[in-house]
């Protein structure tokens, strides 16, 4: 006699699959189809509560690689900002500020 299962098979992104079976009661040699609708429902939540794992990892290492990415780019800003600030005091030494050029009343 051979036996009755439900078989899924998941690809990973690292080109490994996952196998999930569920074994189907049988009476009598054959499957009723409560007992495959039952076995459906259970592989479903298996297979759902490892998807929901994988999701979480992957974005906790992308929140992960997000935020030093955020940290690194805010550096790099602090350091452009200084840049415009030492600019905006050399043209404010030249008669221009970021309004722009200022104007001087000539005495009559």
């Amino acid at each position: 006699m051979s036996q009755t299962a439900l078989e899924l098979t998941v690809q990973l992104k690292t080109g490994d699959s996952k196998q999930f079976t569920k074994s189907c009661d049988t009476n009598n040699t054959s499957v009723t189809l409560n007992s495959l609708r039952q076995n459906c429902v259970t592989l479903q939540k298996e297979v759902n509560d490892f998807l929901t794992t994988l999701v979480e990892e992957e974005r906790s290492v992308s929140n992960v690689n997000n935020e030093s990415k955020t940290n690194d780019s805010m550096e790099d800003d602090d350091l452009s900002d200084d840049d415009d600030d030492d600019e905006e005091e050399n043209d404010e030494e030249d008669g221009v500020n970021s309004s722009g050029p200022k104007c001087k009343r000539l005495k009559q």
